[in-house]
């Protein structure tokens, strides 16, 4: 993968090695703090990588993000049926499954809808604004 699009992963998602449950951020203020990599105050769709998003949550090495894959990272109150919601909006082929063309694809999305002002950039009260909102395709 490479573009600009390669570093545009979902931004209401935490990249990093294997995730825990209680490594989830919970609130907006906590979410917005471990994606603003660069501690500038905003958050870039260059600050997080779909294919280290992956190899944090691919449990098992399809080199692709299922619902039951994604459910833990959204919360406790998010059921493996909100997750295929989920993934479903960005979901080209239909296997109920991300690769890393669709979530780049899906952040990019998410992106846009959250960027309020248009700025090209994420603010902690654009993040707050739309957190834990569900995006309609």
């Amino acid at each position: 993968m490479t573009g600009p699009l390669k570093g545009i992963a979902v931004l209401l998602f935490l990249a990093s090695a294997p995730l825990a449950a209680q490594q989830i951020a919970t609130t907006a203020a906590e979410r917005f703090t471990r994606l603003d990599v660069n501690h500038d105050g905003a958050l870039s769709k260059y600050e997080v990588d779909a294919e280290v998003f992956i190899a944090g949550l691919d449990t098992d090495g399809d080199q692709m993000i299922s619902p039951a894959e994604l459910a833990p990272l959204l919360g406790p109150s998010v059921t493996e049926a909100d997750a295929l919601d989920r993934v479903r909006v960005a979901d080209r082929n239909a296997d109920d499954k991300l690769d890393a063309a669709e979530l780049d694809r899906g952040s990019e999305m998410r992106f846009k809808w959250m960027d309020a002002n248009g700025d090209g950039n994420v603010d902690q009260q654009e993040l707050t604004a739309r957190f834990g909102v569900k995006m309609v395709n």
